[in-house]
């Protein structure tokens, strides 16, 4: 358990660290912007990229190959019962969220460009226009991971999406409203007893992750889309707020 953990927070935070030079915002990504300009470090995030996913499938293969040995050597099922035990520590490894941003990322890069991506963006594909959306991964030997990109509340492909701590993806507003706080304060603003929707975890609300690098999949491939549920939100932040004001308001005055 301890050696699952520690992989699945290497994994998390390399991750992290990587896309957040892709996605970075303010006078960071003007800075970037300009380090662009002299070098050029599209190649290198590439090979980062695949690195990571070449880790993290490996490790839990062979993972999963132990497991299944271990139960057929000693006839028993402990390698099932630690299988299970690891998804409800949400530490099994084909099952992060990170690994759905990685897939983004890779699917991004190759957007932006096409040439010389392929070797990234080969490990994962998607199809926005099936019900549900899915995303997938391809694995040695043939095997497969298929992500469901739609939110389980609103029942529509997720926008401006956010994973709980429990692996759940939901749109921010449908979190929110879920946790009964505004859009504007965020799903970490939430109770630490708020539950998934889903699942019905409590406590997954302080550790979600927000998956800008799938929200800026979804504005690429499905523009309109995109822009239908970013003109929606935004009107139902400014009413939200104009609630709120009204409410500190009139605590004010009482």
């Amino acid at each position: 358990m301890k050696e699952v953990s520690d992989i699945a927070l290497c994994f998390s935070l390399r991750v992290r660290h990587l896309l957040h030079l892709h996605v970075a915002t303010g006078m960071q990504r003007y800075l970037l912007w300009l380090r662009q300009c002299f070098m050029n470090d599209q190649q290198a995030m590439v090979e980062k990229g695949r690195t990571l996913i070449e880790y993290v499938t490996m490790n839990a293969i062979a993972i999963r190959k132990i497991l299944k040995k271990y139960d057929k050597v000693h006839s028993s099922e402990n390698g099932k019962i630690f299988k299970s035990k690891m998804r409800a520590e949400h530490i099994e490894l084909l099952q992060s969220p990170w690994l759905i941003e990685l897939g983004a990322f890779s699917l991004n890069l190759h957007g932006s460009d096409g040439e010389g991506l392929n070797e990234l963006s080969g490990h994962f594909s998607c199809d926005l226009d099936m019900t549900p959306p899915i995303m997938t991964l391809m694995l040695p030997d043939s095997l497969k991971m298929e992500y469901d990109l739609t939110c389980a509340v609103c029942l529509e492909t997720v926008f401006n999406p956010y994973a709980l701590s429990c692996g759940h993806l939901f749109c921010k507003s449908c979190a929110c409203s879920a946790a009964s706080v505004f859009i504007f304060q965020g799903p970490k603003s939430a109770a630490l007893d708020a539950k998934c929707p889903i699942c019905r975890e409590a406590g997954v609300y302080a550790k979600a992750v927000h998956m800008l690098e799938l929200d800026l999949l979804l504005k690429i491939r499905c523009k309109d889309y995109w822009k239908e549920r970013y003109t929606a939100e935004r009107a139902e932040i400014l009413k939200q707020s104009k609630e709120f004001w009204d409410l500190q308001a009139k605590y004010a005055v009482y």
